[in-house]
């Protein structure tokens, strides 16, 4: 599966996930950037870097399999939040209950003491 989109990453990104690899090749990692942040396809970027695309696509493949670790990551703490967000849920209508409870027997204590 492709986590990477050619043209559509920032090099920042590209260098984060570059440094969690062991790619430490110079031509490599600028035809990757190249790749990702403008678009231009594998073959001119290996080309540009005088590099074999066959190099080029394991450094890819590499980078994307990467990518799919961080996404899993990101997707366990993502469901941990949503978890919290549960609770945080069923706590407030807890306290909208209680407190809805409470307004009501206030609203019959003042009815009760103005009839008298």
């Amino acid at each position: 599966m492709l986590h990477l989109l050619a043209g559509s990453e920032s090099e920042r990104k590209i260098d984060l996930l570059i440094s969690l690899t062991r790619i430490t090749s110079e031509p490599t990692i600028a035809a990757l950037k190249l790749h990702y942040t403008t678009g231009l396809d594998l073959e001119r970027c290996a080309a540009r870097h005088f590099i074999e695309l066959s190099n080029l696509m394991r450094a890819q493949s590499t980078l994307n399999n990467t990518m799919g670790v961080v996404e899993a990551i990101k997707e366990i703490d993502w469901e941990k939040h949503l978890a919290k967000l549960a609770a945080a849920n069923v706590r407030i209508a807890q306290l909208e209950t209680q407190l809805e409870t409470q307004l009501a027997s206030y609203q019959l204590t003042d009815s009760k003491e103005h009839a008298a």
